[in-house]
């Protein structure tokens, strides 16, 4: 038995024992939360790709025919409050997830990828909700997230993937102006970047209508993207473009999601973005979520992504579809098992397999997701 199912079993087994999941009492003390998981796959492609080259275009879900340790991941956090203002946030962060989150960064994949996120937080007194957080945080743009206990399939689409960015530094504010809008401001150092790659500053902002039992979202940015050196990836700033030079960006997402009732749950995702001088990339998803009972849930995903100047897939104009299937068993309330399947479609020999590239390519993933 290998250390990946030994680690899976202990913390299985952790996870089910009375009083695995409370805060310590010097922790409460200070109100600090603690909270975390482990996220544990088997991948099966029937493609048969090398081991060497993986289940290419997938974001996380990237082995075939291993059992991986995608991520473990901790949380600590303080809330600011009326009465101390003073909050934070540090997520730190291991396993085969962190180097890819972290595989463009310009200071080099190693430097940051254990914090995903870290940065503190100030709330503005006044009667308008205002919050400043300064630091990594992960991405405003896009329905879809790094953190396996949230999402509503285990894999990622093509549009989460190749289309928007994974995490920003710098300064953003969220003002609640009332209980149904919600603005953002956002200011950082560029895509995918703790260190600066061109010396330039992109800008963004968002804005959140809330409706009964759901939201929609939009949001986007605009400022200088990519770098004439090479990152550890081998393409060019935090953005990854494929050949070098700085291009100002602008990319827009709209999002959102609506309970229906007490079971039913609808997600959408729609992307894009210009390179001046570069090219565009574009993409959209939809999601539906059904919980079943208590303990059983299913969701499918349809998704597509437009990469015609070869800027996000690296492999010149391409078109990229993926139907996902996902079954959710949950065992106890730190203890997820997920299976699913999912049938990816490109416009050209794409998918690498043990005959050499495909159009389709089909996978069969088992995960579980151990919460604490």
């Amino acid at each position: 038995m290998n250390t990946h199912t030994l680690a899976a079993l202990g913390l299985a087994a952790l996870s089910s024992s009375p009083g695995w999941a409370q805060t310590s009492p010097s922790a409460k003390t200070w109100n600090v939360d603690i909270s975390g998981y482990a996220d544990l796959y088997y991948q099966y492609d029937f493609g048969r790709p090398a081991h060497s080259g993986g289940v290419n275009g997938r974001w996380f879900d990237i082995n075939h025919d291993e059992y991986t340790l995608a991520a473990l991941q901790l949380d600590l956090s303080r809330a600011p409050t009326a009465q101390n203002p003073l909050g934070f946030l540090v997520s730190l962060y291991a396993g085969k997830n962190a180097d890819i989150v972290a595989s463009t960064e310009p200071g080099g994949i190693d430097t940051y990828k254990n914090f995903l996120q870290a940065y503190a937080s100030y709330l503005v007194p006044g009667k308008i909700s205002t919050t400043i957080d300064f630091g990594k945080w992960t991405s405003f743009i896009g329905y879809e997230g790094f953190d396996s206990r949230s999402q509503d399939n285990y894999s990622r689409s093509f549009v989460f993937t190749g289309l928007e960015p994974g995490y920003m530094t710098g300064l953003r504010t969220t003002t609640v102006l009332d209980p149904r809008w919600t603005a953002n401001l956002y200011a950082f150092q560029g895509c995918n970047e703790v260190q600066d790659s061109n010396h330039g500053k992109t800008f963004g902002a968002g804005v959140t209508r809330s409706f009964g039992s759901g939201s929609v979202t939009l949001t986007g940015y605009y400022g200088d993207e990519g770098s004439d050196t090479q990152n550890d990836s081998g393409s060019y700033g935090g953005i990854g473009f494929p050949t070098p030079g700085v291009s100002k960006v602008a990319q827009a997402s709209l999002y959102g999601s609506w309970q229906v009732n007490a079971k039913d749950k609808l997600a959408f995702d729609a992307e894009y973005a210009s390179a001046k001088g570069k090219g565009n990339w574009s993409g959209a998803e939809i999601i539906y979520r059904r919980q079943i009972d208590k303990r059983n849930a299913a969701a499918f995903r349809l998704d597509h992504a437009e990469d015609p100047d070869g800027l996000r897939f690296f492999a010149g104009s391409l078109g990229l579809n993926s139907l996902t299937g996902t079954y959710d068993l949950t065992l106890s309330t730190n203890v997820l098992f997920r299976l699913e399947l999912r049938h990816d479609l490109a416009s050209n020999d794409y998918f690498d397999s043990a005959s050499g590239p495909k159009r389709q390519r089909t996978t069969i993933t088992f995960a579980q997701i151990v919460k604490f």
